[in-house]
């Protein structure tokens, strides 16, 4: 990142700070003014701010808007030594406390010089913010008490009707607690989907229950030795609430599940889901995780919510078959010599013709000079035959196994054969040696010849708690769902809102928490996959999965 990057950075940080000073309460229309400056820097005569940083900074445009640094939740960051406070209603417009307990938790848990540390633990004390003091401290530089702000905190150049709008916002930003959380309890749940496998969904649900079952013998024993020490962890256990896991089972077709949701949620809000499985589109679900504020922590699921996900409440381990597609495309682009022809053979279902949409534009981007060719199922043998295409690429979707058979067994033998990771077991397991010979894989894990250190420590895990490894993706997938929920809730201290908790998640992925399933796991401020590559592999008997890589980690 550049200097000036950073400088812009600070200053952003500091402007929203400043930002979230005033105390009027405002009308509605004052408050939606005052979240778009808040949220995009842009005033309530459409123009941009402006300000400087650092004594002369200039700054301007997106990288100013408040939430750039204080985040959309209010309740700041910490990036590169610099420490952007929180700013909700609830904290500036009130006396400034000594909270030992969030001056330690604002350290972020990162790697920071001893002048950063020694600065963010001065207390610091305020009076609560008036209309005033907070335009002061936006265009001066001075906050309630008088003291001056960091020079990274921008002055910023604001009419008396931009302080009030952001005044307004500010007063309700994180002001009222999300559903869900009791002084003593914090409600989970988790989304079964019909027709999940039987065996999938106990695997599942008895590794999330040996999960809540540990968290509350934890803090059962937290809350029996209060006034330990040392002072500093003490203090954080008023934020520590025993998990209640509700399992939702839906029934019936995706279009009947939105009800079915209000339902559940009607009878018993929750924080947050964690893990689920379904067989079918996630995006029924995913909705009306957004229409409520909900967060959900990584379902097991191929059929993400892909066009939205970018400013929903859902974490997914990767695109799905969308990540399947651009990487074929990206592996077929890179060969050499250029490919002159793709075959490209749909099968049947809405799953097929997505990842069939997503590839043919994936390898327009990246090889437009490669013939397309694209056929229906039934008119797939006679395509290769015609065509001559130099790779084959099948989405089988809800096509059987006998009828893809059938249609590989009629391609021509020379020619290489792409299907999607679901079909892993069929083309190792099912097809002859002859024709698994010229398959090749989508696979979006984590070779099995990979060593990951803390799988072996997850596995310790589940052993000492009865379970059986039945299914090791999937419950370390839900493993890891639940540990990077527990990671991200002890980040929030006492502050239990949906949007603070999204924010914890996607800094708590970078964590070592990764227990091998994928290579790696990482997030960024909105990003909501995980995973960002597969690998193609190929049939290889002497392999431990029975696969064998035939490309590097491919990211599109």
């Amino acid at each position: 990142m550049s200097i000036s990057a950073v400088v812009a950075l600070r200053g952003f940080a500091a402007c929203i700070c400043l930002a979230a000073v005033p105390s009027l309460a405002g009308t509605a229309s004052e408050a939606e003014l005052g979240k778009q400056l808040y949220l995009t820097g842009r005033r309530a005569d459409g123009t941009m701010a402006s300000a400087k940083a650092e004594g002369d900074v200039p700054l301007a445009g997106p990288r100013i808007a408040c939430a750039a640094c204080h985040r959309p939740s209010g309740f700041g960051s910490s990036e590169g030594g610099v420490f952007t406070p929180p700013i909700t209603g609830p904290i500036l417009f009130n006396e400034r406390q000594l909270d030992r307990a969030r001056f330690m938790m604002n350290r972020f848990g990162q790697a920071q010089s001893k002048l950063f540390r020694a600065r963010v633990s001065q207390p610091r004390m305020r009076p609560a913010y008036a209309p005033e003091t907070l335009a002061r401290a936006l265009r001066e530089g001075v906050d309630a008490g008088g003291q001056k702000l960091d020079a990274a905190m921008p002055r910023y150049d604001l009419s008396d009707a931009d302080v009030a709008n952001l005044a307004a916002y500010l007063r309700s930003l994180s002001a009222t607690p999300a559903p869900g959380v009791t002084t003593e309890e914090i409600h989970l749940a988790t989304v079964v989907g019909p027709h999940a496998p039987d065996s999938r969904r106990a695997a599942m649900l008895a590794t999330l229950q040996a999960y809540v079952d540990w968290t509350n013998k934890n803090v059962v024993g937290e809350e029996s030795r209060q006034g330990f020490s040392p002072y500093h962890r003490n203090d954080l256990v008023g934020g520590r609430r025993r998990w209640s896991l509700h399992v939702w089972e839906l029934q019936g077709p995706p279009e009947s599940w939105p009800a079915q949701l209000e339902a559940y949620y009607g009878r018993q809000p929750v924080f947050a889901l964690v893990s689920g499985l379904a067989e079918g589109p996630w995006r029924p679900i995913a909705q009306f995780c957004d229409s409520h504020r909900l967060p959900a922590l990584f379902p097991i699921t191929d059929q993400p919510a892909l066009d939205d996900a970018g400013a929903g409440y859902t974490f997914y381990f990767s695109k799905g078959r969308r990540l399947e597609a651009e990487g074929f495309a990206a592996f077929l682009a890179a060969k050499s010599p250029p490919l002159r022809a793709v075959l490209q053979i749909q099968g049947d279902g809405a799953e097929a013709a997505g990842a069939a949409a997503d590839f043919k534009r994936a390898l327009g981007a990246k090889a437009p000079t490669v013939q397309l060719l694209e056929a229906g199922l039934a008119q797939g043998a006679a395509a290769a035959a015609s065509g001559t295409p130099d790779a084959i690429v099948i989405w089988p979707g809800e096509t059987s196994d006998d009828a893809l058979a059938g249609l590989i067994k009629e391609l021509p033998a020379i020619v290489k054969v792409m299907l999607p990771s679901d079909r892993t077991a069929f083309a190792t397991q099912r097809l002859a040696k002859d024709q698994a010979a010229r398959i090749l894989l989508a696979d979006p894990y984590e070779l099995a010849n990979a060593v990951h250190p803390l799988a072996f420590r997850v596995r310790a895990w589940m052993r000492s708690r009865g379970l059986a490894i039945d299914e090791p993706r999937l419950q370390f997938q839900s493993y890891y769902a639940a540990t990077l929920l527990d990671a991200a809730l002890s980040r929030l201290l006492r502050d239990f809102y949906s949007d603070y908790l999204i924010e914890a998640v996607e800094s708590e992925a970078e964590g070592d928490l990764n227990p091998g399933v994928y290579p790696s796991l990482a997030l960024g401020p909105g990003q909501r996959f995980g995973s960002k590559g597969m690998f193609v592999v190929r049939v290889d008997d002497a392999a431990p999965d029975g696969v064998a890589a035939a490309s590097d980690w491919i990211t599109p």
